[in-house]
């Protein structure tokens, strides 16, 4: 018996036409395909990068409303990460939630309480305890209010939030350099 050179054979034989298609490949392109392993490691690097550069761990505001001028002050630090109440000629609102109209609050003298702004820090305050169950509620919030303001504004916001369990208030302003 001769020996021949190694090919092929398997299933070869069969007078099937669908087994000689499946055998020989018929022509078709294959169903699996790998996945280019570098241009994807490229992809996840640039990904991280990103979010890494994105990412602001200090607290700082970075999305500021366009029609808001907030106060210029020389003595500021840096904020911490609280919720944060923004207040325009327009409305009042609450990381971006709308809670009240500006120019309602504006228009009553009394000194009355802001209930949705109450109920959504109240929220706010018991999510926080469940999230770290064995720290103090610092009860802290960021006040970020145009200059024109009227100051009844700002003083039944700060009289809400108190009455909401937030008594540590810090106003965003736009530090500038000493002259």
């Amino acid at each position: 018996m001769p020996i021949n050179k190694p090919s092929k054979v398997l299933l070869r034989n069969v007078p099937l036409t669908f087994v000689s298609k499946k055998v020989t490949g018929g022509g078709a392109k294959a169903v699996n395909h790998e996945i280019p392993l570098i241009p994807f490691i490229d992809f996840l690097i640039v990904l991280v990068v990103f979010l890494l550069a994105s990412f602001s761990a200090t607290g700082e505001l970075l999305a500021q409303k366009p029609n808001l001028t907030m106060p210029d002050a020389i003595n500021a630090i840096r904020l911490e990460i609280a919720p944060i109440i923004a207040i325009d000629s327009i409305v009042v609102t609450l990381d971006g939630r709308r809670i009240a109209d500006t120019q309602s609050l504006a228009g009553d003298a009394k000194m009355d309480r802001i209930e949705p702004l109450i109920e959504n820090l109240q929220t706010l305050q018991r999510n926080w305890s469940m999230l770290h169950p064995q720290e103090p509620f610092p009860g802290m919030v960021v006040l970020q209010a145009d200059k024109k303001i009227d100051y009844r504004v700002i003083k039944k916001i700060m009289f809400s939030s108190s009455q909401a369990g937030y008594a540590n208030v810090s106003f965003a302003v736009n530090k500038r350099s000493e002259k």
